[in-house]
């Protein structure tokens, strides 16, 4: 893992808020519908490039504009002052945070975001991985450049970086990483899905950015009661069922007595184990499944019934090509410059890329770090 030694030393200024554009832009592809323009094929970021730069920060989703994708993919969770930040666990962790002292937190016993204050969470640096970090660190780490004082963003942030790039069309896929299962470890202090969507629907509102919001979640709880404040935001229902995972793969629960509690008050058994079905019921436009538990006959489901086909996480190329071979929408990966590279050999149109206003602190180019990723066995590259 290479080092940008020193590259934060402040805040990103003040920007002023642009107005937010539909995308517009085509390629021939089937028709399915979803509230958000999705014209072209959507190569989505995940956590604006994990493989590259540092997850869910400014550094990479500013990576991820230079580098030209359709969409930035994040996921959320809400401070004990009510902010919304990016971040993918509900706990610092210890692979990834560093505190004011300067030391990774414990792993036995990180803070909760939760339950902390922005002011608190702004003083952790997320910026260099750990390379104690075992799997994760040989799976994400060994290709990502680290880069030292780099916080947790806010939503906020997110939207006023782009405006910032003049960037009036990328997308934003923003999961609203909520736990509905007792029995899930992020469960306790979970907040409320009502107030978590509100604050988060009053941001989208505040910067215009209805058009360019999907909202994506486990827990389809928040995709209904994003449906209640605003039913013109797109909503796209996550999903998958790994036993092999463990209980934290497990989001329909298969044959288990009574409903699921990912799934807003549906039982996967009453539509006979279809996901597509039952996202379709729940009122999402995209359904966004483990890419291995997809086939061309729920694809093509899929959009029969309207809906678009995003799956998670995808980082071979091989798998890739099978999955553009079947008739996905997008693809959502760790490892956006090489899927970008593939659409373009595959004469599929991508978006163009940004170029880095001058004097843009978040900067760092799009030149990948040299290495080879470890594969995971059971999903592990991809899920967690």
């Amino acid at each position: 893992m290479k080092t940008a030694v020193g590259f934060l030393s402040k805040l990103l200024v003040t920007v002023t808020v642009a107005v937010a554009v539909m995308l517009v832009s085509s390629i021939n592809m089937p028709a399915a519908y979803a509230k958000v323009k999705l014209d072209m094929f959507d190569l989505e970021a995940h956590r604006g490039g994990r493989d590259v730069r540092p997850e869910n920060t400014l550094i990479s989703f500013a990576y991820a504009l230079e580098l030209g994708v359709t969409t930035l993919e994040m996921d959320m969770q809400m401070t004990k002052d009510g902010h919304i930040v990016i971040s993918h666990n509900p706990k610092m962790s210890w692979i990834l945070a560093r505190g004011p002292n300067g030391q990774y937190v414990s792993r036995d016993n990180p803070p909760d975001i939760r339950l902390m204050t922005l002011a608190e969470i702004k003083q952790y640096d997320v910026g260099v991985m750990n390379p104690n970090g075992g799997d994760y660190y040989e799976s994400h780490g060994r290709t990502q450049l680290a880069v030292p004082g780099t916080r947790i963003p806010t939503l906020e942030e997110v939207f006023e970086l782009v405006n910032a790039y003049g960037n009036k069309t990328v997308l934003f896929n923003i999961e609203t990483k909520s736990y509905a299962d007792p029995a899930d470890p992020g469960y306790i202090n979970n907040p409320d899905p009502a107030v978590f969507v509100k604050k988060v629907y009053d941001i989208i509102k505040r910067y215009h950015m209805e058009d360019r919001v999907m909202l994506q979640s486990f827990d389809w709880r928040t995709l209904k009661e994003m449906q209640k404040l605003d039913p013109n935001i797109t909503l796209v229902a996550l999903t998958c069922e790994q036993p092999s995972w463990g209980r934290d793969g497990l989001y329909r629960q298969v044959g288990e007595i009574g409903s699921s509690p990912w799934m807003g008050g549906l039982d996967i058994d009453d539509f006979n184990g279809d996901y597509v079905k039952a996202a379709k019921a729940i009122g999402a436009d995209v359904i966004s499944p483990y890419f291995k538990e997809l086939s061309l006959e729920l694809v093509e489901e899929a959009h029969e019934l309207g809906m678009k086909v995003v799956p998670w996480t995808v980082n071979r190329e091989q798998d890739m090509n099978m999955l553009i071979d079947m008739g996905v929408d997008g693809i959502i990966t760790d490892k956006p410059h090489v899927l970008r590279s593939l659409l373009i050999k595959r004469g599929i149109k991508v978006a163009e890329p940004t170029k880095a206003p001058p004097g843009m602190i978040y900067s760092t180019g799009t030149s990948v770090v040299s290495g080879v990723s470890k594969q995971l066995a059971k999903g592990g590259d991809a899920a967690h």
